[in-house]
C-alpha cells in the first residue's frame, strides 16, 4: 500500500465555511428535486480516455489492498466478484473478467450503464487486446445490455434491495466510494454479508470528506459542521451518510465478518483538525470519530455463516 496523502487546506474560516456549507446543502437539495440523480464521477462520460483508465486505476488499487491483505487471495481466478455501486459503465466487470474472474455482477440503484457510450468499450478492448478473448467479451457486454446476462450481471434496485441476488454466492465483494451514499447501511451490509460465501473478502474504499467538490478543496470536514436535525433536512437519496471508521467497522462485526483491517489513503494534517475541531457537531468532536480520516479502504473476512443484527449508533 502506498503511504497516505496529508492535507492541509491554507485557509479556514469556521463561520464563512460554515455559512457557505449550509448554503450549499441546501442548493444540492433543490437541484438534485430538480436534475434528480447524477453519476458522482468527478468528470464527465463523455471523457473516454480518462473514464477507462479511471476504471484501470479502480481494480489496481483494490488488487493492491488485497495482496497487502491477504496475499494468498490476491488472485481473482474463479472469484465470483460482487461490485456494490459501480457507476457508469461496465468496465470494471470486464477488466476483473480478463483477470480471470469466474463471474461478476453490479449492483446498482440507478441503471448508468445503458447510456455508456460504444466508443468507451471499442478504448477499453483496444487495452485488454493480448490479454483476454476480446470477442468473448464483447458478447458477454451485449448479453448484459440485452437482459440475458451471463457472466457479466447488473441489476438494479431503486431502493438497492440486495435480497434479489438471493440465488447468488460471491467470493470477493468490492466498492469504490459508494459506502459513503448508502442510505440504509446496516441493511446493505447484513444483505451483502447473507451473499458472501464463508471465507469470502471484502475491499471497500470509502469517501468520508465532504462531496460538493468547491467547499470540499478549501474545508473537507464541511458536512461534519451541522446537527443532524439541519442535515437530515437538506439530505437526498444518495448523499453521504456521515458514518465513521469505527461504526463501519462495528458493523462488519456484527454481520459476521473478521479480520477487519483499515488503510488509510488521505488523511488531514493535525493543524487543519485543530482548527475546525471546535466547529464541529458535537458527536463529531471526541477521538473516537477519527475525523483525521478523509479516505479510507476497509478490508475484512466473512467468518460466521448467520450474521447477527446490524445497527447504526448516531
Amino acid at each position: 500500500m502506498r503511504q497516505p496523502e496529508t492535507v492541509n487546506p491554507d485557509k479556514v474560516s469556521n463561520r464563512l465555511n460554515g455559512l457557505a456549507g449550509a448554503a450549499i446543502l441546501i442548493a444540492n437539495k433543490v437541484r438534485h428535486a430538480v436534475r434528480g440523480y447524477r453519476t458522482p464521477r468527478p468528470f464527465d462520460a463523455s471523457q473516454i480516455v480518462r473514464a477507462v483508465e479511471y476504471d484501470f486505476n479502480v481494480v489496481d488499487g483494490w488488487l493492491d489492498c488485497l495482496k497487502e491483505y491477504s496475499p494468498a487471495d490476491a488472485e481473482l481466478s474463479s472469484k465470483r466478484v460482487l461490485e456494490l455501486g459501480p457507476g457508469a459503465d461496465l468496465g470494471v466487470g470486464l477488466i476483473l473478467l480478463a483477470g480471470g474472474a469466474a463471474k461478476y455482477t453490479a449492483f446498482d440503484v440507478h441503471n448508468l450503464v445503458a447510456s455508456a457510450d460504444g466508443e468507451f468499450y471499442d478504448k477499453l478492448f483496444a487495452e485488454l487486446t493480448g490479454r483476454a478473448d476480446i470477442d468473448a467479451l464483447r458478447r458477454q457486454v451485449a448479453l448484459t445490455l440485452d437482459g440475458t446476462a451471463d457472466k457479466l450481471c447488473y441489476r438494479c434496485s431503486g431502493d438497492f434491495d440486495l435480497s434479489i441476488l438471493a440465488d447468488d454466492s460471491v467470493d470477493l465483494i468490492v466498492s469504490q466510494a459508494a459506502f459513503e451514499h448508502f442510505d440504509d447501511l446496516p441493511r446493505t451490509i447484513e444483505q451483502m454479508s447473507k451473499l458472501a460465501a464463508r471465507g469470502a473478502i471484502l475491499v471497500c474504499e470509502i469517501d468520508l470528506a465532504t462531496h460538493t467538490r468547491w467547499i470540499r478543496d478549501r474545508d473537507p470536514l464541511n458536512i461534519y459542521r451541522y446537527s443532524d436535525v439541519f442535515y437530515n433536512l437538506t439530505k437526498f437519496h444518495g448523499s453521504p451518510n456521515r458514518v465513521r471508521p469505527a461504526e463501519y467497522r462495528r458493523m462488519l462485526s456484527d454481520a459476521g465478518w473478521g479480520d477487519i483491517q483499515q488503510f488509510p489513503l488521505v488523511v488531514l494534517d493535525e493543524d487543519y483538525l485543530t482548527r475546525v475541531r471546535p466547529s464541529l457537531a458535537s458527536r463529531f468532536r471526541i477521538d473516537a470519530s477519527e475525523m483525521e480520516c478523509l479516505s479510507i479502504v476497509l478490508c475484512a473476512r466473512k467468518t460466521a455463516v448467520e450474521p447477527c443484527r446490524v445497527g447504526l449508533n448516531v
